[in-house]
């Protein structure tokens, strides 16, 4: 049996050492290739070539040059002479008077004034002299630069005490980086290159510091010199070529880095930035461990920020390369979501280069269609082709081949959607993710595979939030979620929280669209969701309850009360199973009984888990409860949150207050945050019992709905505050939110009806009550500003 092609190159053009579908993991060793760096160029040498030209520069003076022994080595070019001559030499300065120049003492010798000069004339002579005076400074300045900057270099190379040796090195880099005469650098930048060099290769792993110092200095010179920049950078990748030593190459990209991102979008580095972009493409393409890699690409990534158009020419070499470390399944997590990362960082690249990321993304799906046959093989039991792997080596390829396309699709962003227009369509997506989930259903049903299903459901995620949902899509993707849910008895809880997040997805997405068995099914009490509530997970626990807020928070109303019974009948179950094991027994005839589910009927949870069963979902319920004039929670769901909170849950107040006071506290506080949310229902509560004219239907019904709202609020403020065994956060809760309610009251005239309704009679007593048989455990339990 012929299999399909793995890893089709994208163009003949890219032929790299290593190819991305070899799938042989890297050794530990640079190879051999890596030693056929850039060649090294000799220092430039400044004569002729440089474009100084001695005679030329003679026969354009007026003044002829000294005599050879009066020629002064003392007094270098000066950056005048630069601006005059344009040229400097490397080894031995000019002449004294190439320029016009003279000795001071020459031009201030009286014997060379004759008798007869004007004022005027003697006026003209003491300004050249003045100004000769300053050329001299200018020298003299000059000198002084390039011996402090011997005297730097000669400490840092004798000097033996480490501490002193370091503090020498960041004299140096100030020197560089401040230094107001560059002509001493460049004068002998040949020293400070070998200077450096031979701190970067020293042994003692006691001068780490001092070695990256000294790479920071490298870095900073090429960019302090940044018309010798081209110098320094060969000069640098020669010397990373030439190293045998990974922490030595090491420290010359950090170099390389430094200078980079010194220079930033500096113009003046924009002549060597295909040098440098084709020299750190070679060193990618040639290096072996993930040190030098992540140490490679950060010089790559800001070639890329500062100068996009030179790396566009490298970016398909680049990403090349990259792939083939993220598809490597030997090498660490980290590395592969760092890689990751990087390629996402590219995503204007990306983009302007649809066509190859496209290509790109059809080459990993053949790969992975290729790998699900070998694995469909397998399942049939059909004799195996020697050339087929098993399914210990496909199921790793596979997953991470998943793993990939999800990178991608991250790194072409928005532009990864239907909207966009082609050739990112809707036929083209959900073909896509059609193909992606048959592969990782044919690898569930051979071996289950944590690595490839937790690799497929991220997939499926990306892939999913560029669809609009369709009935035969909404299908499919719903019989998957659901047989991944079930999958998560016997995982780990990365491959949970997985799950979670693509379960969440999907009701999300499809939203109106879901079909209610699909809700029932999730909530049911045989459901893996349930479950996953209970991992010691943080991040699991809070994912489901994502999965219960998403749920909640559907627009679809039937679907919506679907769900909302499944949860009212969970609490029932839990809140009867708290009663049981107590020994204490509801009336059959009690507004709690009036939400019980078929579904829960047979469950008995254990006191822990019906606690927590009973505050998981009253936190899921603030989804509703919270969401500011909500008709869907004050009018449409049978029993209403408030009714529900306010009456239907009142058992939690009495005898199992005393033995489970989380749950009543937790009752409480979420019929507090939805009071809140609605101002107390305080302005429904004085509206006329028959709407309005200008009232719309829904809204005039809502508001009668609520109308009674404030006066069963008071009631229940006033019952608990009388009683005299009160969980001591329940109390506090209760005297807030009194004093919330008094001052919303006196906000404004308009609620002086209020003061005389009897609820607030029964309000104010148990307020008044609450005060004298407990004012000694208030006052040292209640702040004393309040």
């Amino acid at each position: 049996m012929s299999r399909k092609a793995l890893g089709s190159r994208l163009s003949s053009a890219h032929k790299l050492q290593r190819n991305w579908n070899d799938w042989q993991p890297r050794g530990d060793s640079v190879s051999a290739s890596s030693q056929d760096g850039v060649n090294c160029i000799a220092p430039r040498d400044l004569g002729p070539a440089a474009g100084y030209d001695p005679p030329a520069a003679l026969a354009a003076s007026d003044q002829p040059c000294s005599p050879p022994h009066l020629h002064n080595d003392a007094f270098p070019a000066s950056a005048d002479t630069l601006d005059e001559g344009g040229g400097y030499g490397t080894t031995g300065g000019f002449c004294d008077d190439t320029f016009g120049w003279k000795s001071l003492g020459q031009e201030l010798r009286i014997n060379d004034a004759t008798a007869d000069l004007t004022p005027f004339q003697q006026h003209g002579n003491r300004a050249l002299a003045s100004k000769d005076m300053r050329k001299s400074q200018d020298r003299s300045m000059a000198h002084s630069e390039e011996s402090r900057l011997s005297n730097l270099l000669r400490r840092v190379s004798r000097e033996d005490d480490r501490d002193r040796r370091l503090a020498t090195v960041r004299q140096l880099r100030e020197f560089i980086t401040h230094s107001d005469s560059k002509v001493a650098l460049v004068k002998q930048l040949d020293s400070i290159l070998s200077t450096l060099n031979d701190i970067l290769n020293e042994s003692s792993k006691m001068l780490s510091e001092l070695r990256q110092e000294a790479a920071m200095c490298l870095g900073m010179l090429c960019t302090s010199l940044s018309y010798e920049a081209e110098r320094v950078f060969k000069w640098m990748f020669v010397k990373f070529s030439s190293s045998s030593r990974e922490e030595v190459k090491l420290l010359y990209l950090v170099a390389a880095y430094r200078a980079l991102e010194m220079a930033g979008e500096r113009k003046s580095f924009a002549p060597v930035m295909q040098l440098v972009m084709s020299s750190l493409q070679s060193i990618l393409e040639n290096l072996d461990t993930p040190e030098l890699l992540c140490h490679s690409v950060r010089c790559i990534l800001q070639v890329a920020r500062g100068y996009p158009h030179v790396f566009s020419t490298n970016f398909r070499d680049t990403v090349d390369i990259l792939v083939g470390w993220h598809i490597d399944h030997t090498q660490k997590q980290s590395l592969t979501q760092q890689v990751s990362g990087w390629l996402q960082s590219l995503e204007q690249f990306w983009v302007a280069d649809l066509t190859f990321s496209t290509t790109l993304l059809g080459q990993f799906l053949e790969d992975m269609e290729a790998y699900a046959e070998d694995l469909g093989h397998v399942a049939s039991g059909e004799a195996l082709d020697e050339d087929i792997p098993p399914p210990t080596v496909s199921l790793p390829k596979l997953a991470a081949l998943l793993r990939v396309f999800s990178t991608v699709v991250r790194c072409i962003g928005q532009r990864f959607s239907p909207s966009r227009g082609p050739p990112i369509t809707q036929a083209y997506v959900t073909d896509v993710l059609n193909r992606v989930l048959a592969c990782v259903s044919t690898a569930k049903r051979v071996l289950f595979s944590e690595p490839v299903l937790t690799a497929g459901n991220e997939c499926v995620c990306v892939l999913l939030v560029s669809l609009e949902p369709s009935a035969q899509l909404t299908d499919a993707v719903v019989a998957y979620g659901l047989d991944q849910l079930d999958a998560c008895r016997a995982c780990g809880s990365e491959y949970s929280l997985a799950v979670l997040n693509l379960t969440t997805l999907i009701v999300d997405q499809i939203n109106t669209k879901l079909p209610a068995p699909f809700i029932e099914k999730l909530l049911a009490p045989t459901s893996q969701l349930l479950e996953l509530r209970f991992n010691r997970d943080k991040e699991v626990m809070s994912a489901a309850l994502g999965v219960y807020q998403s749920i909640l928070s559907l627009k679809n109303i039937p679907v919506l009360e679907a769900a909302y019974k499944l949860v009212l009948g969970e609490m029932a179950c839990g809140l009867s199973s708290l009663l049981t094991h107590l020994g204490l027994h509801a009336p059959p005839e009690t507004p709690a009984s009036s939400i019980h589910h078929p579904a829960f009927a047979p469950v008995m949870l254990t006191p822990e888990r019906a606690e927590f069963t009973l505050i998981f979902d009253l936190s899921a319920l603030t989804t509703i409860g919270n969401t500011k004039n909500s008709l869907i929670g004050m009018w449409a769901l049978s029993p209403t949150v408030f009714a529900l909170l306010s009456q239907n849950l009142t058992f939690v107040h009495s005898d199992l207050a005393v033995h489970h006071p989380a749950v009543q506290y937790a009752v409480l506080y979420t019929l507090y945050s939805h009071c809140t949310r609605h101002d107390h229902f305080i302005s429904s509560s004085l509206s006329s019992s028959s709407p309005s004219l200008f009232d719309g239907a829904v809204i005039s019904t809502v508001t009668t709905a609520t109308k009674k709202h404030f006066s069963t609020l008071l009631c229940l403020l006033g019952t608990l505050l009388s009683k005299e065994h009160l969980y001591t956060e329940a109390r506090k809760l209760l005297l807030t939110w009194s004093l919330e309610v008094c001052l919303m009251m006196k906000r404004s005239d308009t609620y002086a009806p209020l003061f005389s309704l009897a609820s607030f009679s029964k309000f104010c007593k148990g307020l008044l009550h609450n005060g004298t048989f407990n004012c000694i455990n208030i006052i040292h339990e209640w702040p004393i500003s309040c």
